[in-house]
Parts: C-alpha cells; structure tokens; sequence
C-alpha cells in the first residue's frame, strides 16, 4: 500500500479529490506544470522565461501605485535587523526601539497633513478608506455616506464589504464639465442622515480639485473624509487645513517599490476628539521610573486586546516596516525635497498635457493634474506595439459612465521629457 493511500484510509476518503468537496468547481483550476525538474534545470528555465520580459517600456501607469525615485539609503535602513525582523509588539516595555520609529512616523504624518493624530499604520489606502466611513459611523450612527460618482470600482468595493454589515446607504454626488465637485449639489444631498463626506484631492479625475477646500463650510455636522495624495501635500494645502475630520492616504510612494502591487501602506489621521474611535494602535511617550522616555502602546482598540464587541477594528497587524520605510523616506527628503519632487510631478503633467495636446490627443479637463492625467484616448492596441505601458481606460477604473472614450497616462519625477515626446508621437494623429 502506498503512502498515498494510507492516508485516504486514515481519513477515509477514495480520493485526493474529496478533500476538496466544499470548494465550488467553477473555482477550481487546473494548472499543468509539466514533469517534475531538478533545482538546476528549474532556475534555468525561469532565468529563460525572464528573458522575455520587456525593459525598455515607457511606464505611464499610475492612479494608485507610482514609480517614484527611493534613496538607497531607506532600503539599507528598513534592512537592518531591528526593523526587517520585528513584529508587533505584544511586550511594548521590551520592544523600544520599534515603537519609537512608530512614534516618529507618526508624527511626521501628522505633521505633513496637519491633522492632530495618526495611527500607526493601517494595511493600505483602501481598506483605510473603508476604515474611516466606518469610524464616521461610531461617531455619530448616521447611516448616509455621500461619495464620489467617479470613485474607483475597488475603493467602492472595499467600502461595501467593510461596511455591509452597518446598513449605510451610499449616495453618489457629481461634479462640474471643469472636472471639480459640484459644490452646489452636494449642498442639496447633505440632510441630518448624512453620517460622512468622502472627498479625493487630487480627484479621481487627477485634478487638484480646488471646490475639496470648501466642503467644510457646507458640511454641517457630518464627518469630512479627505484621501489625499501624499507627495502632493509638498505643494497643495494640506486636509487639516480645510476642515478634514479623518485624512487617509495611500503611502506606497513614500518609498516603497511596486513590487507587482503590495505589500502597501496605509496612512490615517484624524482630529483628536475623534481619538477613542478610530481604528488600530496607536504609539504614545511617556517616562518610566527613573524618568526616562519610555514609548508606550498608548491606544490598541483591536479585537485581540478588548472584548471583540467593542473593539474599533479587526486589524490585527500594522505595515510597521513599510511605516518606517515612509519615515525614512520623508527624514531624508525633507520638506524642501517633497515640494521638489511634487513640483517636478506637476511639470511633468503640465508637458504632458502640452506634448499630446499638440499631437491631437487632447486632455479631458484643463485644470491642474498631479501625477494621473486624462485624455481623449482609446487606441489600447497602440501602446502595446510601441512597448507603453499606460492608457487605463475610466472605463475599467471607475464605474461612472461618462467620458467613455477616455484614458489615464500618469508622471512622476522620474518620467523623462524623452518618453513623453515619444508617447506623443506614437499616440497622435
């Protein structure tokens, strides 16, 4: 008798298949992998289908994850042992060195987005998204969240799984030809319902949407969420400054790579009074016995320390080292360096906008783009002749069924004034 079938007579099942009974076919996949290799032949085989990959395509993609410029010297930090191997720290008296570097990227946070508290740290932009109308729900129990028409398919998505179980009911709100929010009709859907005010800046249009710095006057007692961009607050006002009760953010591009979309970071700040309902841990100072400094775990209204009840969050970890990988990246910038890389993104987008412009390829709104630009464009089939990566289609982003015929192309400071001469020409008429 075979080991194999020893073990079906243990369990006592006929097959390997029956292990598998409460997976629904339609979610089953059979892969062939062909006969089994030997070490060797198996990295040769994998060094030969690498070699087919592309490495001189023009990137052009953006809206969520950006290739931006990372200083070698925030990967030889978060490499270090101290922070590549650490994880939560359940003993906080015996794990200072952490929740020190948690302290202090919080506090450049708070510091960059002018908001009085942030967590430290949530596992993305989205779910912190999701995350923040749920805590606007604790704080007053409205059951209206008045969102975006043209916020994205997966931000939506996450928002309605994190908050199934709430019966809020979310209601789309537009936006002008110029691209910016109708402040006017958002006015007229705020009512005594209204629990919170999702608002984007830049948009999901790209735009700096200058109608986001208003909302507070019109908001009445609703709960104003900002997801902002973080590199952007190098220029624009930062959320704290226009009345923003809860700033979340994507930070991937506080220097972290792509890495083929995650692991992520997720930013979330918010005003003070609000501190007792937000999500996560937080990281507070206080001194010890001999009046020293000590870091403690001032805040964790998580499921594993109070009763599940009345816990804040099912969070059960944080993105520590990619927290710590965003404070490093920010120590070494510093403020005059974000203002330099968010000034160069704007550029890039201002050449962006004039190169296919004059080639025919004409922008949809004539505001002012950060990093993700919109255009008239549909010709997906081009781009990948000519080895561009870019063109996202509104379409496959956004469920909003205007501008149909539109596409993204996004910048950062490391796009060359070469590739968006050449992207031009190879997209215009």
């Amino acid at each position: 008798m075979s080991e194999t079938d020893e073990i079906l007579n243990y369990l006592n099942i006929k097959s390997q298949d029956e292990l598998f009974n409460d997976i629904p076919d339609e979610m089953k996949v059979s892969i062939n992998l062909g006969e089994p290799l030997d070490e060797l032949s198996l990295i040769q085989l994998i060094e030969d289908l690498g070699k087919k990959n592309i490495t001189d395509n023009m990137n052009f993609l953006g809206n969520g994850i950006y290739d931006r410029f990372i200083p070698p010297l925030v990967d030889e930090i978060i490499g270090r042992n101290e922070f590549l191997t650490s994880y939560t720290p359940y003993q906080p008296e015996i794990s200072q060195g952490i929740l020190h570097s948690l302290f202090e990227y919080q506090s450049i946070i708070s510091d960059l987005t002018e908001m009085d508290v942030t967590n430290s740290s949530m596992y993305d932009g989205f779910t912190s998204l999701a995350e923040a109308v749920r805590m606007a729900y604790r704080i007053n129990g409205k059951n209206e969240v008045l969102i975006p028409e043209n916020i994205y398919k997966s931000q939506l998505s996450i928002i309605k799984n994190y908050t199934a179980g709430l019966n809020l009911n979310l209601i789309t709100y537009g936006f002008g030809s110029d691209g910016f929010m109708d402040l006017e009709a958002l006015k007229g859907k705020i009512t005594d319902k209204t629990s919170a005010i999702l608002v984007a800046n830049p948009n999901f249009f790209g735009l700096i949407d200058e109608n986001a710095f208003h909302v507070n006057e019109i908001k009445k007692d609703s709960i104003l969420i900002t997801y902002y961009d973080p590199i952007s607050l190098g220029l624009i006002v930062p959320p704290g400054q226009y009345g923003t009760d809860i700033a979340v953010a994507e930070g991937q591009q506080l220097g972290i790579h792509m890495n083929y979309g995650g692991p992520l970071l997720g930013l979330f700040s918010f005003k003070k009074e609000y501190v007792h309902r937000s999500p996560g841990r937080i990281i507070g100072l206080s001194k010890d016995k001999q009046g020293r400094k000590a870091f403690v775990m001032t805040l964790q209204a998580r499921e594993q320390h109070i009763r599940r009840a009345r816990a804040m969050s099912n969070i059960c970890s944080n993105q520590a080292l990619l927290a710590v990988a965003s404070l490093a990246y920010l120590s070494i910038l510093g403020s005059d360096g974000l203002k330099k890389i968010a000034l160069i993104t704007m550029n890039k987008s201002k050449k962006l906008k004039k190169e296919l412009g004059s080639n025919g390829v004409k922008p949809v709104f004539e505001g002012i783009n950060f990093s993700d630009n919109l255009f008239y464009f549909d010709k997906q089939d081009i781009l990948g002749k000519n080895n561009v990566s870019g063109g996202i289609k509104l379409s496959q982003l956004s469920e909003y069924s205007g501008y149909k015929n539109s596409s993204f192309f996004s910048v950062t400071e490391k796009t060359s004034d070469k590739n968006i001469e050449e992207l031009a020409k190879i997209i215009g008429d």
